[in-house]
């Protein structure tokens, strides 16, 4: 396989011309490369996604994960930023339309620019994927209700619906009943909590799952929700800073509103949050070790191979315990362990 360093062609024909004219050319050593690398490099605050395809020996897929995480993450918020900026400016009235229309279309695709790595609190996610916050009114009763009863729920239409049931009993408590609805729901993805300060239950889901929630339907015993049909659940996502922007580029009027100065200095404290984490993964960086010479790599290979040929074929288990760092196939595993 040909190394990402290298440049020319492979297995391109020269022509007659062309021939002639080449010339023999020193070929750098391993080391001579790795030293023109790191001197371009010097300065560099933070990697770029040029630092991760080129040198792929020096991080392991969770880093470059968590570095392609905030670099996109970062990217938008400073994106965005800069579109609210211009809006704060003073404008002609045709400019400050285009601005508002190039601001709405990057709040609206803000998952697709982003990566999933922005939320609609436009908060940072950099291990996890993007939540949304909703509330289920109908759904509060179940934290109240003194009688026993099953709930069932379902999500889907048709051979694809999911079913999931709990027994809810009167001498449950508040957190018991919690677990309880967690431990169902959770089967869909969904998360559910009690949020002190609002008093209220909330839950959380992925976003990008947020639309399978139109089938979202619940069964009872006749006490809290019908026994002999499906009642159609209404969540409701809970007000967020997406919400308040796209307010301000439609130009709603609204009883707390949200002005372009507001939104900067709210994308400011982001930026300062995903820069605190930036921070450390620079010092996760600064403290690995040097990428590994050729013969290291060899003998590490061979060690590799002599592990995988004790396992007496059973090589899969071992491999998968090897994926956390070396990331290996299984057809290079095989190959590993036949030698070829």
């Amino acid at each position: 396989m040909l190394s990402p360093l290298s440049s020319g062609s492979f297995n391109r024909p020269l022509s007659s011309d062309g021939a002639m004219r080449a010339q023999p050319s020193a070929v750098p050593t391993t080391h001579e490369v790795l030293e023109r690398v790191s001197s371009s490099r010097q300065g560099t605050r933070f990697p770029d996604e040029l630092l991760i395809s080129r040198d792929p020996q020096r991080f392991n897929t969770q880093l470059n994960l968590q570095i392609t995480a905030v670099q996109r993450a970062s990217d938008y918020l400073s994106e965005a930023e800069l579109s609210l900026r211009g809006l704060a400016q003073t404008l002609s009235r045709e400019k400050r339309q285009l601005q508002l229309r190039r601001t709405r279309q990057l709040v609206d695709r803000r998952l697709q620019q982003s990566g999933g790595t922005v939320d609609r609190n436009f908060t940072a996610c950099l291990d996890r994927p993007a939540q949304i916050i909703f509330q289920c009114e109908a759904l509060d009763s179940l934290l109240a209700t003194e009688q026993r009863e099953i709930i069932t729920f379902a999500l889907g239409e048709g051979t694809f619906r999911r079913w999931a049931s709990l027994m809810m009993l009167p001498e449950m408590s508040l957190g018991q009943r919690l677990f309880a609805l967690n431990r169902a729901l959770g089967q869909f993805g969904i998360w559910c909590y009690y949020d002190l300060p609002s008093q209220r239950l909330l839950f959380t889901l992925a976003e990008s799952q947020w639309l399978t929630l139109a089938t979202w339907t619940v069964r009872g015993g006749g006490i809290c929700f019908a026994a002999d049909s499906l009642t159609l659940l209404r969540p409701q996502p809970i007000t967020c800073f997406e919400q308040q922007l796209q307010q301000l580029l439609t130009g709603e009027t609204t009883a707390i509103g949200l002005s372009a100065e507001q939104a900067v200095r709210y994308l400011q404290q982001a930026q300062q949050k995903l820069l605190r984490h930036r921070q450390q993964v620079d010092h996760q960086l600064a403290q690995r070790d040097l990428p590994v010479e050729g013969q290291q790599a060899l003998r590490m290979a061979r060690l590799v191979r002599q592990q995988l040929s004790a396992c007496h074929g059973g090589f899969r288990s071992l491999n998968q315990a090897l994926q956390c760092q070396a990331n290996l196939p299984i057809a290079a595993v095989y190959q590993l362990i036949i030698g070829e």
